[in-house]
């Protein structure tokens, strides 16, 4: 087993980070936090953290599939999904986000008053702070929710600023957190609510439901919604050219053509070129 330097700590690669009874500690362990006026929140997987995680679905046709949690915070949910998140219940092999780990680390060396939690959809908590205080951060206080919901984090949000926080900063990569806790603004205007999202490369189709995009034709809205989530920014707007008019056509213009039409098959063929 290596080892590797995170923030002048020495941590060893490949460790995991597991508690043997994690189904002991209750999913809200520490979510009582002391007084004060300004909470800061940080999600942890894929946020302040890769790990060798991965979510498995077993879909309504028996089908199974796995997703890494970047790909989960931006996959839809289909009819039957069944999602299994045992990998969640230890932390295997942490690779530190050094953009967000030095925002935390930032955050807990300021001076003044202020509440550091992190807000994580896994179960068990402890794994999170061991890690945590392998890199030299301790007395952060980890909320297990035990639930991927993402009105859970908003809930949880929104009963610490009914008891009194009035200066919040949430930061997490899964758009769909982000916006859950971004609705929170207009029920509580007076409170400073800044809510940052965590924008990594778009997944790669390492699963088996995206490499099936990538087999056969892109016939459906969903295939479509599918293969723009996996493109970099700006493809839809490049052009092609029409090979029925010899013109050029907006790739996101020529996608609104029929299914069968050249410029249509020309354009989701560019797009599977460009998502791999």
């Amino acid at each position: 087993m290596t080892t590797a330097m995170f923030g002048g700590k020495e941590i060893q690669v490949g460790k995991v980070y597991e508690s043997p009874t994690f189904r002991a500690f209750a999913p809200m362990h520490e979510a009582e936090l002391p007084g004060g006026k300004k909470l800061r929140i940080f999600d942890f997987d894929d946020t302040l953290v890769k790990t060798k995680s991965h979510i498995y679905i077993t879909h309504g046709d028996g089908k199974k599939s796995k997703l890494t949690p970047g790909e989960y915070a931006i996959y839809e949910p289909k009819k039957d999904d069944q999602f299994d998140f045992s990998d969640f219940e230890q932390v295997k092999q942490p690779h530190e986000i050094k953009g967000v780990t030095k925002i935390l680390k930032r955050v807990a060396a300021a001076e003044g008053e202020r509440k550091i939690v992190i807000l994580t959809a896994r179960s068990a908590y402890k794994p999170v702070k061991d890690y945590l205080k392998d890199i030299g951060l301790e007395g952060i206080y980890v909320v297990a929710l035990a639930d991927a919901d993402p009105q859970k984090k908003a809930d949880w949000i929104e009963d610490k600023i009914k008891r009194g926080f009035d200066d919040v900063y949430f930061i997490d990569d899964s758009h769909k957190n982000v916006s859950a806790v971004s609705g929170l603004k207009k029920k509580y205007p007076d409170v400073k609510l800044r809510v940052q999202h965590v924008k990594h490369e778009a997944p790669t189709p390492t699963n088996q439901a995206n490499k099936d995009i990538f087999n056969r034709s892109i016939t459906t809205t969903a295939d479509i919604k599918k293969l723009k989530s996996m493109l970099p920014k700006g493809v839809l707007d490049k052009t092609i050219k029409n090979p029925e008019t010899g013109r050029d056509i907006k790739v996101k213009s020529a996608l609104g053509y029929d299914q069968k039409s050249s410029v249509y098959k020309a354009a989701t063929s560019m797009l599977k070129r460009k998502a791999k």
